[in-house]
């Protein structure tokens, strides 16, 4: 790969976990609209069946388009460029390819076909965020095979720590070359932080003593019902009173600029509002 290239490659975060209910898709529409806000050409990749990353930054015209322009479509043929799939989004600076039923038909893809593909992107899009569908199977691999950085939001239970452990197992098995593995927490509570008893005490105690690669506390998602009014109601998040219509949360702002500032070689320029 030459310097010139280098410099317009197209870094790739996967967001994968094999449990429902995270906070993937939240925490990815957070993300984008942060990186974006800050000068970033941001590419969402939707590979849930599902489709709420979908759902939620297209309108009912622009997802007629993804009768045609959809993850399988482009990956159908290796030859193809993924940008030809995009469809701009209704937030300035991200385009999206959307998930399809049609995913399902693609049960003999090779695993590395999107990591072969990822460099016709280069140039275009400074950042590709992937949304993953909650399970382990050839398109999640394909996900994960194209990450520069794979994360893995967790929620304070049982079943969410199962779910990391079973990554923490297959993914050096099965990821060529992996990197960047890290677990996000999602919910944290700063009123427990010195606690030495209780939930959220012994869940992080758990995750400690796996050794699970946690990314920086400044990254953990408060717990905050807010996130919804940004989701569901597309209100904008920001950490600055003042800002007429917008949610005022500092630590949900602060979290999710930290975390986008990991994906960068140069600092984040700050958003007022995203």
């Amino acid at each position: 790969m030459t310097e010139e290239t280098k410099a317009c490659k197209t870094t790739v975060v996967t967001l994968a976990s094999i449990k429902g209910g995270v906070g993937k898709t939240n925490i990815v529409i957070c993300l984008a609209k942060c990186l974006a806000a800050a000068g970033k050409r941001v590419l969402l990749i939707d590979s849930d069946l599902n489709n709420s990353l979908s759902f939620h930054f297209l309108n009912s015209g622009l997802m007629e388009k993804t009768k045609r322009l959809n993850l399988a479509s482009a990956l159908s043929d290796e030859s193809n460029n993924l940008c030809d799939y995009a469809v701009p989004s209704t937030t300035e600076g991200i385009d999206l390819i959307a998930s399809t039923p049609y995913l399902a038909d693609l049960r003999t893809l090779n695993e590395k076909r999107l990591k072969r593909m990822v460099h016709t992107l280069y140039g275009r899009y400074d950042i590709l965020i992937i949304d993953c569908h909650p399970t382990y199977d050839n398109i999640v691999l394909n996900a994960l095979h194209a990450a520069d950085y794979v994360i893995t939001p967790v929620l304070k239970d049982l079943f969410s720590y199962n779910a990391a452990a079973f990554l923490a197992g297959v993914l050096p098995r099965d990821i060529e070359y992996l990197r960047n593995w890290f677990v996000l927490v999602n919910g944290y509570d700063k009123r427990f932080e010195e606690s030495k008893s209780g939930r959220q005490c012994d869940f992080m105690e758990l995750y400690r003593k796996g050794e699970f690669p946690l990314t920086p506390v400044e990254t953990w998602l408060p717990w905050t019902a807010q996130i919804h009014l940004v989701v569901d109601y597309h209100k904008q998040l920001t950490g600055f009173k003042g800002k007429t219509g917008a949610v005022y949360n500092p630590d949900l702002y602060g979290a999710i600029c930290e975390l986008a500032g990991c994906f960068l070689e140069e600092p984040l320029t700050i958003p007022e509002a995203f």
